[in-house]
């Protein structure tokens, strides 16, 4: 589990137990309702909770048709003034080891989100006038690694830049075993 101390512990502990009860109660009417097997009813799809893929594993052995989601993103931890095209290995070092194993270990996963974004440099990102941690402007102690203009400036992006955000993209959908052909049925319809 992903905590920083006992409270954490307790806190996470308790979450999981509580959201794992909520989650079979809903598997359990979408089953009844829509039958088990092949053709009845829709996938069941599972957040992590933010608990981490590894504390799913083993939930529901042998369930029908269920799949585990999680929301994998860069922007909300520590920054770095590393340019956009240092970024190209980094989802498969983050998260490509994670989605292997939690596919063994629980079965179907899938990334439900997941952005480009490398800093928290975005719009509202962190909430409306809350400051971005790259700028040191967030609450809390986040020192300042540069200015966000380079990064929301978007109408003046080089080449190398472009490229960097279309390696990121790639890598990331590859890391997160994302369909490319799904998302491109789903944006045109």
């Amino acid at each position: 589990m992903r905590f920083r101390d006992s409270r954490h512990l307790i806190r996470d502990i308790i979450l999981l137990a509580e959201t794992s009860a909520s989650y079979l109660q809903a598997y359990t009417n979408v089953r009844e309702a829509s039958g088990i097997g092949e053709g009845k009813g829709p996938f069941v799809s599972f957040h992590d909770g933010f608990l981490g893929l590894e504390q799913w594993a083993g939930f529901l052995p042998n369930a029908d048709r269920t799949a585990l989601d999680q929301h994998t993103y860069l922007c909300f931890t520590s920054q770095s003034d590393s340019p956009m095209s240092t970024y190209a290995q980094t989802p498969c070092s983050a998260w490509a080891q994670g989605v292997n194993a939690s596919m063994s270990a629980f079965g179907m996963t899938n990334a439900g989100e997941w952005s480009n974004a490398v800093t928290d440099c975005g719009l509202f990102v962190n909430g409306v006038g809350l400051g971005t941690r790259y700028e040191g402007t967030y609450p809390g102690s986040w020192p300042k690694v540069g200015s966000c203009t380079p990064w929301t400036d978007w109408q003046n992006w080089n080449d190398v830049m472009k490229q960097g955000m279309m390696n990121f993209a790639l890598a990331s959908m590859d890391a997160l075993q994302v369909c490319l052909s799904l998302m491109i049925d789903i944006c045109d319809r």
